[in-house]
């Protein structure tokens, strides 16, 4: 859900501005830096994204055959993937003060069945 809000550097709210669910075609973006340092160096001058939801992720891993064991949401992410998160107790989360609350990451555990 995180990669549909808006991520315009002078961005200062949440605003939808990219689609949520799977499409045919990817988006395009320019390329600055790295997710884990923006101002890093890079040879790419686009990156090209694919879309998917949390459905088509479990979907997937259930179709692999994997047991899923759980899905954790999370009001926070470790890197600053919009402009006007906060950084706090180590991690990136919606302002104070925000109404309401989005899962910003999740953790998924999955297991291959053991056959007998």
């Amino acid at each position: 859900m995180l990669d549909a809000w808006d991520d315009a550097e002078d961005v200062t709210e949440l605003r939808l501005r990219y689609p949520y669910f799977e499409q045919p075609h990817p988006l395009a973006f320019p390329v600055r830096g790295s997710y884990a340092d923006r101002e890093a160096e890079v040879t790419q001058p686009v990156e090209y994204v694919w879309p998917h939801s949390m459905g088509e992720i479990v979907t997937a891993v259930a179709d692999a055959g994997l047991r899923i064991d759980f899905l954790h949401e999370f009001p926070f992410i470790f890197y600053p993937v919009l402009p006007f998160l906060e950084h706090r107790d180590g991690a990136w989360w919606l302002p104070a003060g925000q109404p309401g609350e989005l899962p910003l990451s999740f953790s998924l555990k999955a297991t291959k069945p053991v056959r007998a």
